[in-house]
């Protein structure tokens, strides 16, 4: 089974309490390189976890701002995200735009086809570099084993397709 925003949350909150955005900030810089998750889903997640139990919030009364509410994970949380994390894991399916595209550009010359191919090495880079400056900041934040291992999955999977891209655009033949 594919993990959702449901099971995401009440991973993130297996590590300690957190406000939705501090949930969002865990998202947006320790999973993005394998989960595409929004702000906008948070929220409504977050409710529908305390309607079904799996989490409490806590307001925080703040003095010259709103106040906050910082969410923690029940018993019942914990129980239901064990189950979920030791179902199987469901196959990947990579999507990628660039890919069909890249599939269907044999109508395209070869100057085109090679700056298509310089502007997703650009984005890949990008990406890579976007991740590898964020190894200090989780390091300095706590980092389990495990999520060094994704850390370095993300990198090795750049890594290696911007090896292959770099290989193809200079290829004479395309």
């Amino acid at each position: 089974m594919t993990m959702k925003g449901k099971e995401i949350v009440l991973g993130i909150l297996q590590n300690g309490p957190r406000t939705g955005y501090e949930i969002n900030e865990v998202i947006q810089n320790r999973l993005n390189h394998f989960f595409d998750g929004t702000f906008g889903m948070i929220y409504p997640t977050l409710k529908k976890l305390e309607k079904d139990g799996l989490v409490i919030k806590k307001q925080i009364t703040q003095t010259d701002k709103p106040n906050k509410n910082v969410y923690s994970i029940t018993e019942e949380g914990q129980r239901v995200f064990s189950e979920e994390l030791m179902k199987p894991t469901t196959p990947e399916v990579l999507k990628s735009d660039f890919l069909m595209r890249l599939y269907f550009s044999n109508q395209l010359d070869s100057a085109k086809i090679k700056q298509f191919l310089k502007e997703e090495i650009s984005r890949k880079q990008s990406q890579l570099d976007d991740l590898e400056s964020q190894l200090e900041s989780w390091q300095n934040n706590g980092m389990t084993d495990m999520q060094k291992v994704t850390f370095d999955y993300g990198v090795i999977y750049y890594s290696s397709t911007l090896k292959f891209l770099k290989e193809l655009l200079y290829q004479s033949d395309i």
